[in-house]
């Protein structure tokens, strides 16, 4: 198991047109074959897990410490999953959600242009194909969606949407937050602005489970730094808010999940990423040199948060339905680039591709899948993939039509033989009817320096 993955061995990707080639001289038009019975009644949960790494995942299951992710490895079909370039989050989330490439969706970068040339962090208006979402929703599938990157405003679905800016970004060793602002009493009161939830009235719900850097304990965080508490806040600092917005996603989410009970459930968890740009050099078994106390500190950070990543999703696994299907997708890697090593021990200033600053790790364009569930071939590794096809596959999966103008395709040699059998993957020529989506202005929100504060601290912007 994971033997090629671990010896850096992968495959070249196969065309996966041929893969579809049966199926579409039997369902070239949707509906054509029709959802049975089964398909329409499959549950699936998604774990978005930006940064996710086979470099971090594979050490770990084999020292027994990710029992969940490891059991969904031995049930179903792992592989990687390639991003695209540059390698950065909206984009390569946005292709994830809609199965092309970031010049059709419309999403290309961390921040977009209003009218005057002020910049804002990119926002979901912006988009101009459909996501799953909306696809699921047109074909009665209902949806839960929390936190995903970017998907404020939240927009309308068969279900209900979390968007990212649900959870206020406080930047609080700077006095107030941004996007808020003090009562008469010193109270922190967040300024309110639509789009949040949908439906709007979700955010009454939704306000209860929201945790900020200032309210995550010492107990709670110092898992992450050896057993040692917050001694030292500014480096410490990064952890804790990243941990804190998972934690009210995580938690928000598992509750509404139980609660409007939703056929395809997905959560976005940043942390696995925000942690690593942070604490990946502290990590003395990737050959870094650390001093004892960094090593103390720091040196166990990356591996902790995986670990709270794999009990998330173990949470989610215990109320799941047996059989529910379970994706957990990355929109990149993460890796130490070894050209860039001894010029960074020697003292040189250095910048990775990816844009992040001064040090010699960064993204990877090798990200992780993982599909288990009934249909799913089990303890396979598949092929290398592409984040476009992640769409595709999860509509194959549910005998909902894959649109020929896609550029992505069901993954080859996911499903076993008797489930394609049973339901060969259909086709359509388009999803975009209706409307034409995407606008060319996006929006604002009280926290978007927030949010800017937060890219720039990563590198991700100037």
């Amino acid at each position: 198991m994971l033997r090629k993955i671990r010896d850096g061995r992968t495959r070249t990707r196969t065309a996966v047109a041929l893969a579809c080639a049966a199926a579409l001289l039997l369902a070239i038009l949707p509906g054509c074959a029709g959802r049975d019975e089964e398909q329409a009644g499959q549950k699936v949960l998604i774990f978005a897990v930006d940064a996710a790494t086979w470099n971090i995942i594979v050490p770990l299951i084999d020292e027994g410490e990710l029992p969940n992710i490891a059991r969904l490895v031995s049930r179903g079909t792992y592989g990687i999953l390639e991003s695209g370039t540059p390698i950065q989050s909206p984009q390569m989330w946005t292709s994830i959600a809609t199965g092309v490439v970031p010049e059709k969706h419309g999403i290309t970068g961390f921040m977009a242009e209003m009218p005057g040339g002020k910049e804002v962090p990119v926002t979901s208006n912006l988009r101009k194909v459909k996501a799953f979402w909306n696809i699921l929703s047109d074909h009665d599938v209902s949806v839960g969606i929390v936190g995903w990157w970017p998907s404020w405003p939240a927009e309308e679905v068969n279900g209900f949407m979390i968007a990212q800016r649900a959870w206020p970004v406080n930047w609080s060793r700077h006095g107030i937050p941004y996007g808020a602002e003090r009562d008469w009493r010193g109270n922190t009161i967040i300024k309110e602005f639509p789009g949040r939830t949908y439906p709007d009235s979700l955010y009454a719900e939704f306000e209860p489970f929201i945790i900020t850097e200032d309210d995550v304990t010492v107990t709670e965080i110092k898992r992450f730094f050896g057993g040692v508490g917050l001694v030292d806040p500014d480096t410490q600092y990064h952890a804790t808010w990243v941990y804190a917005k998972d934690r009210t996603f995580a938690n928000s989410g598992l509750e509404f999940y139980e609660r409007y009970d939703p056929d395809v459930f997905a959560v976005y968890l940043q942390g696995t990423d925000v942690v690593s740009h942070y604490y990946w050099g502290a990590r003395e078994r990737l050959g870094f040199e650390v001093s004892p106390r960094d090593a103390k500190l720091y040196g166990t950070v990356v591996d902790e948060y995986y670990k709270f990543a794999d009990e998330v999703i173990g949470r989610f696994l215990e109320v799941a339905p047996e059989d529910a299907a379970v994706m957990i997708v990355s929109d990149h890697g993460f890796e130490t680039k070894v050209d860039l090593v001894e010029r960074w021990q020697r003292g040189e200033q250095i910048r990775t591709i990816e844009g992040n600053k001064n040090v010699p790790w960064d993204h990877a364009i090798d990200g992780v899948y993982i599909m288990a569930g009934p249909g799913i071939i089990a303890g396979h590794e598949g092929p290398r993939a592409s984040v476009v096809d992640v769409t595709p596959t999860l509509l194959a999966y549910l005998g909902i039509p894959v649109g020929e103008d896609m550029d992505g395709a069901p993954i080859r040699g996911l499903f076993e033989r008797e489930f394609e059998g049973e339901h060969p993957v259909q086709y359509v020529a388009t999803h975009e009817t209706g409307e034409p989506r995407g606008d060319d202005t996006p929006l604002e929100s009280p926290i978007d320096e927030g949010i800017k504060e937060k890219l720039r601290s990563l590198g991700y912007i100037e």
